[in-house]
């Protein structure tokens, strides 16, 4: 004890308790500017760790200075030792110098060595513009009722937590169709969030028997790859919204992010469903995602037989109008038999609850595809971004939006926000790939399409635009072999295949184009084929006059292609036509006149 006591006085002595005092004081002070400089900077909060850690390993390093040595008005000394008053030089000697040398190389070596973690952290890819850098990955769920029947449910589970939490402005949230990849792989945290670029994963399961429901939750830190937290939930599935909203509530709190008055106010106005209803609905959503032909089929049917239950069931009719439009898009039906559908479909929803942003999303791609009325799409954008910053395709369609208005910086940065959201998505790859072909990136774009449907080639997306810029740039043959998949593959026209074969015997590339137009003409007297891709064809066909007779055709029946025509027309024929520039001002899509895409 004695010993010891001799060594507490010691230290006394040499201040040494001084030191540490001053040191944890200052290490408090460093923590807490970092902690809100950080944010400021688009560093991610979770990187005030290495700060602590630098704090910590800097402790006994102090602790050896005060030890050794004092701070004087005339520099750094030895510290005398005890004695009786005898006089002692305290100057620093070479052995000294060696002694702050290594602690001053060990202090840099720590704090380079954090420097770089917390820059590597800050050096990830372009975060969305409204987060703090809170990224979330919600893997899909485990059906813990052991029963096949009860996949839709567990499937709704998981999407309703995602949309829940891509609600709140805080998080950055990956949207599920990259998360569908690690339903039947699995594969480590890390590498999963390596490849999703999140510092969190949610994992979970969901039991449902009979009328009762529980979901089972938990946090993963991934650069610990340490489970934080967990915690179970149970309602009933009148009440599974709340138990939706309460879940994500506490997921945001265990990330420490703090919600809006209106990002709180919309979780606690979860109300009660039908559970009938319910049910119908989530298989409907489930058959979509399949999105086959006869998936989409059966997923009308469900959204329908919801209605039928619930005609005040919001996401029901939101549903309906995704199904519509993808139809429309697709070229399936006619624009002025399906349009007013898809437009009664999303106004109904918007009558029920304007606090949705698929209802606005719904909309804008209504007023922009069809109605041509880009004030009331931007502002119907914009209104479904600030509900869901985290809405990876509202991102994504907004980009392609901006796109054809010729603002492609804007469009490219919109772009970059749905790839880190989505960035598994094919479909977002391959409309990447358009939007950079779009704007003027012809040779991108097209690689970038075609790795995707290398990748994917049941996506049965992309031929189309390999088709008409590939004809633009002056790649006949790629054109060519894109034109008979995408009227093979995609579009599923024979006649039009074997037009195509017998055009290019004739007369080569425009052979093959003029005779495909022919046909596409021919058949739309019998089932609606979009005018566009009439015109197209005529146009790499070398009938310019037939072009814009059947770009006016297409301008006529709102054909949702047509917005395009700036962007992506650019790689038709006849660019210096002044029908060209008469079409683009007739639909107000003036900046394509410019030299260049703003």
């Amino acid at each position: 004890m004695a010993a010891i006591g001799d060594f507490l006085k010691e230290a006394r002595r040499r201040r040494v308790f001084r030191t540490a005092a001053v040191y944890i004081v200052a290490a408090w002070v460093t923590v807490q500017v970092f902690s809100e400089a950080f944010p400021a900077f688009e560093v991610p909060a979770y990187a005030i760790r290495f700060v602590w850690i630098a704090a910590i390993l800097g402790f006994p390093l102090a602790l050896t200075f005060g030890w050794l040595y004092d701070v004087t008005p005339s520099g750094i000394q030895r510290t005398p030792p005890s004695g009786d008053g005898e006089s002692v030089e305290l100057g620093l000697r070479r052995a000294d110098y060696v002694i702050l040398a290594a602690l001053a190389a060990v202090s840099l070596a720590i704090v380079i060595d954090l420097t770089g973690r917390v820059s590597d952290v800050d050096g990830e890819p372009s975060r969305p513009r409204h987060t703090d850098f809170n990224s979330i990955a919600v893997l899909p769920f485990d059906n813990l009722t052991g029963d096949p029947a009860q996949a839709f449910f567990v499937n709704g589970m998981q999407t309703a937590l995602i949309n829940r939490l891509s609600s709140i402005s805080g998080l950055r949230i990956t949207s599920k169709t990259s998360t569908l990849a690690y339903t039947t792989v699995p594969k480590p945290a890390a590498d999963i969030a390596s490849e999703l670029n999140v510092a969190w994963i949610v994992e979970g399961g969901v039991y449902r028997l009979g009328d009762e429901v529980r979901i089972a939750l938990s946090l993963v830190d991934v650069t610990s790859d340490t489970n934080v937290w967990s915690d179970e939930l149970e309602s009933s599935v009148a009440d599974v919204l709340k138990l939706q909203s309460e879940a994500a509530r506490l997921v945001a709190r265990q990330v420490q992010v703090e919600l809006t008055s209106d990002e709180s106010a919309r979780l606690a106005s979860a109300g009660t469903v039908n559970p009938e209803a319910y049910d119908a609905y989530l298989r409907g959503v489930f058959h979509t995602e399949l999105f086959t032909p006869d998936d989409m089929r059966q997923a009308a049917g469900y959204f329908e037989r919801a209605l039928e239950i619930d005609p005040t069931f919001v996401l029901a009719y939101t549903g309906l109008n995704k199904l519509c439009r993808f139809r429309l898009q697709a070229g399936l039906v006619r624009p002025r038999d399906e349009a007013p559908r898809c437009s009664d479909l999303i106004m109904k929803a918007l009558s029920l609850d304007d606090e949705r942003a698929e209802v606005h999303s719904g909309l804008a791609l209504g007023y922009w595809l069809y109605d041509y009325d880009w004030p009331a799409a931007e502002s119907s954008f914009n209104r479904a971004l600030q509900l869901n910053p985290n809405f990876a395709e509202a991102h994504m369609f907004y980009s392609h939006f901006l796109m054809t208005l010729g603002r492609c910086e804007e469009s490219g940065a919109e772009m970059r926000i749905a790839r880190e959201l989505d960035p598994l998505n094919p479909f977002v790859k391959a409309l990447h790939g358009a939007q950079l072909a779009g704007c003027g990136r012809p040779e991108t774009g097209l690689e970038q399409i075609e790795e995707t449907i290398a990748a994917f080639p049941q996506l049965g997306f992309g031929y189309d635009v390999l088709w008409w810029v590939s004809g633009g740039i002056d790649r006949p043959e790629e054109s060519l072999s894109a034109a008979f998949q995408h009227f093979g593959v995609t579009m599923n026209q024979p006649e039009v295949v074997e037009a195509l074969r017998r055009g290019r015997k004739a007369g080569g590339y425009e052979g093959a184009m003029l005779a495909a137009a022919e046909t596409l003409a021919e058949r739309r007297q019998e089932t609606y084929i979009p005018a566009y891709e009439i015109a197209m064809a005529y146009g790499y066909g070398g009938n310019i006059d037939k072009h814009f007779e059947w770009i006016s055709v297409a301008y006529d029946e709102h054909d949702p292609t047509l917005p395009y025509f700036g962007a992506i027309g650019r790689y038709a024929p006849a660019l210096d036509d002044l029908r060209r520039a008469a079409v683009l001002r007739r639909m107000q899509l003036d900046s394509w006149l410019e030299p260049e895409p703003r």
